[in-house]
This record gives structure tokens, sequence and C-alpha cells, in this order.
């Protein structure tokens, strides 16, 4: 390596390892928040209830369910029709135009005593064309 090479290779080093990676925060308490945090809790209900709430969605959402691409409802890993669905934490970041969030939930039969245990990782912008915010993608899984 010659000392040019080497100059350069330390200078760009130097850049990288300056460079300030952009801000994440935890969303404010207040409209942000409190909309977001609805819109993630009609989809997971609605999903229970067999609805299908495409308002909640972008026109060009992902919707991935235990590995599998979901199109219609249920589109949450282990939620079923005729059941409760209950949400037991929820975590919610934001940077510029778009939130994030994490959602524990619950899912419990109404005909029988089966139950089951899921996350689901949201990712929402604010929705085009209208006010609110609307979900682009969501992962969900059971928990084992």
């Amino acid at each position: 390596m010659g000392r040019e090479t080497y100059i350069a290779f330390l200078g760009l080093a130097a850049a990288c390892a300056s460079s300030r990676l952009p801000e994440t925060r935890a969303l404010a308490s207040g409209g942000g928040e409190a909309e977001i945090s609805r819109v993630i809790e009609e989809a997971l209900v609605a999903d229970s209830r067999g609805q299908a709430a495409d308002t909640l969605y972008a026109p060009y959402v992902t919707i991935v369910a235990d590995g599998r691409l979901r199109r219609a409802p249920p589109r949450f890993a282990g939620v079923a029709q005729q059941g409760e669905l209950a949400i037991t934490s929820t975590q919610l970041q934001s940077r510029g135009g778009a939130a994030w969030g994490d959602a524990e939930y619950r899912w419990v039969s109404e005909r029988s005593s089966r139950f089951q245990l899921g996350r689901a990782s949201f990712v929402l912008t604010p929705a085009q064309g209208r006010q609110g915010w609307w979900i682009v993608q969501v992962h969900s899984s059971t928990v084992k």
C-alpha cells in the first residue's frame, strides 16, 4: 500500500468514525403517539373479528405472519376469528416522517380454551391524501 493510499484510507476512516448517526427518539406523549397506538390497536382487534380494516393499511402494504405473506384476515400470527384480542405491551419510536413499534398481544378463543401469544413489528408513515397514519409494513409471529 502506497503512502497516498494509506493517507486516503486514514482520512476515510476518520470521516466515518466522526459521522453521527441520525437521532432516533421515542415518541412524545400526545397526538402522534395516540394516533399510532390507535392504528395498531384497531388493526389487531379488527383481525380478531375477521374484519379487513383496509383503511388502516397503505395500498402497498407488506404483511408477513409466521413467515408467510398475508393479504386478508387473519393477517396476524396466532389470530383467528371468534376470539378476543388484548394488547399486552407496545413500544413506539419515530424519526422524521416514519414511526415503528412492537406490540405483544394475546388472542383467546371464544369457543374453547385455546390461546396464542404473538408479537408484531409495525412500520407506519403519514397517510397520503388524508389525515393520520397508516401501516406500510408489519411482521408478526407466534411466541412459543
